[in-house]
């Protein structure tokens, strides 16, 4: 049984490396491109629909006030309908 001898050219290895070293970049890419936080359920929150010491989420930073309603809107954070008068323990007054 004869061995045979196997050479790479440095211009070979090169492009080998390369070529892993853009798939490891891609797929680092498409990893961070994920959310970083998912919305949570209100109760996760204690979120309810009252005002809470003079806070409210109408002058909460994560709420937004929905268009075709003064009264609510959607928040950054929690999924579903947010009363504005409504408060929970992510409140964080606007700047």
């Amino acid at each position: 049984m004869q061995a045979t001898e196997m050479r790479i050219s440095r211009r070979a290895a090169l492009l080998r490396g390369a070529g892993v070293l853009a798939g490891l970049l891609l797929t680092e890419t498409l990893v961070a491109s994920k959310p970083a936080l998912a919305k949570g359920a209100k109760s996760e929150f204690l979120y309810q629909d009252h005002p809470r010491g003079g806070q409210s989420c109408g002058a909460c930073k994560f709420f937004f006030a929905d268009t075709n309603s003064a009264n609510t809107g959607t928040c950054a954070l929690i999924e579903g309908v947010i009363n504005r008068n409504g408060w929970c323990t992510a409140y964080s007054p606007k700047s």
